[in-house]
């Protein structure tokens, strides 16, 4: 039986985690969807490169270079890379010729399921392995006459992968490029363009986990409970809380949310500027979805502020003492809890703020960001350190 080899070259964190859960099902998939009459071998290959890079050319280039190396027939690269053509949305490429393709994680959305992401994967292999006959005749075809403009390209219209077609509010628009200067040969774009915009934010925020984020802070929860643990003990949180309707505590709570994330945002220099490189499509994008993950982050933490002092008052707060201190007519219930819970955590979350702010950059950059982020903010300050560099020494 012939053996078939395909590569799997994901990006470091997200990307490898999907391609290794879903790696000894492939082999079973392809047989079953694309041909039982042949082996699958199935290898995956961590790449930075494909994490890294924001030209689509240079990921099929990585791509092709690693299905030479490790004589795969066929290689698909996973990419936290959100990737755009114009103003559309790739979801993912393919090019026959060199029996490569690559698929952009966050075109999926907030949680790109893996089986979604496994479907994708079936329908690229399976135009590599049963397409690469037509497009060749194709492509052959096109050399020997004028090049087709953009406008002339061939273009289909369908609602989407095999995992799209339940979906509503996505469907995929499939586009084949019959020219000499593309390396891609078909080219799948998330319509309509807004739905695509708000997926791929979606997506780079899922990319950056946003869930781990303070639970790395050790530190800044414990300054913030110390301090709403502290504020308990006076009465006048009693009062306030008693005192305050819903819309004053709500508006406490945005407030004191907004303050956390501004100033985590600015004491560790989150916010990507403007540079020599950057475009500032990629640059609103990034900042965009460092704003999602942060804010997202906080309110994990508060969630978990307020559960722990309605533990504490529950606990160590007596109703009647609550209620004569509170100036309470009735005995105090578990709404009154709730709410001096809750307004512990905004004043908390307060003091946290200050206490991020005092953890080291580092290490903040390394729990906000996903891979593909660092690499971008490091690559962004070494340009604008060579480019102050340089300033001086033609000062000089």
């Amino acid at each position: 039986m012939q053996e078939i080899r395909v590569g799997i070259i994901p990006a470091p964190e997200l990307p490898e985690s999907i391609a290794r859960d879903l790696l000894d099902k492939f082999p079973d998939y392809f047989s079953k969807y694309i041909d039982d009459q042949v082996s699958w071998n199935v290898d995956i290959l961590v790449d930075p490169l494909t994490g890294a890079a924001e030209n689509v050319n240079d990921i099929i280039d990585e791509a092709i270079m690693r299905r030479k190396q490790k004589n795969w027939h066929y290689a698909i690269c996973l990419t936290d890379l959100p990737i755009f053509t114009g103003k559309d949305i790739v979801l993912a490429d393919a090019n026959y010729e060199e029996r490569v393709a690559q698929v952009s994680l966050p075109a999926f959305g907030s949680v790109p399921m893996k089986n979604r992401i496994c479907n994708t994967i079936i329908e690229l292999l399976s135009e590599l392995y049963k397409g690469f006959s037509d497009i060749k005749g194709a492509n052959q075809n096109s050399m020997q006459g004028k090049d087709m403009s953009h406008k002339e390209k061939k273009q289909v219209h369908y609602y989407g992968f095999k995992q799209e077609k339940t979906r509503k509010f996505s469907s995929i628009r499939k586009t084949k490029f019959i020219r000499k200067d593309e390396k891609v040969d078909v080219r799948y774009i998330v319509i309509p363009r807004m739905n695509g915009r708000l997926r791929i934010l979606l997506g780079m925020t899922h990319a950056n986990r946003p869930w781990t984020v303070f639970p790395s802070f050790k530190n800044v929860i414990a300054i913030a409970f110390a301090t709403g643990a502290y504020g308990l003990i006076f009465p006048t949180l009693w009062k306030l809380s008693a005192a305050f309707a819903l819309p004053r505590l709500l508006g406490l709570t945005a407030v004191s949310l907004f303050s956390m994330v501004v100033w985590v945002t600015i004491a560790h220099g989150l916010w990507e500027k403007r540079t020599a490189k950057s475009k500032k499509k990629l640059r609103r994008l990034y900042n965009t979805a460092t704003l999602s993950t942060l804010s997202i982050a906080v309110m994990f933490y508060y969630i978990v502020l307020v559960i722990l002092f309605f533990g504490m008052v529950s606990i160590f707060v007596p109703p009647e003492l609550f209620a004569e201190e509170a100036g309470l007519k009735e005995s105090a219930t578990i709404v009154d809890y709730v709410k001096l819970a809750w307004l512990a955590a905004s004043v908390a979350t307060v003091a946290g703020a200050m206490g991020a702010g005092l953890e080291n950059d580092e290490l903040v950059r390394t729990i906000t960001y996903g891979y593909r982020q660092r690499r971008r903010y490091k690559e962004m300050n070494t340009e604008k350190e060579n480019s102050t560099k340089l300033t001086r020494e033609i000062d000089q």
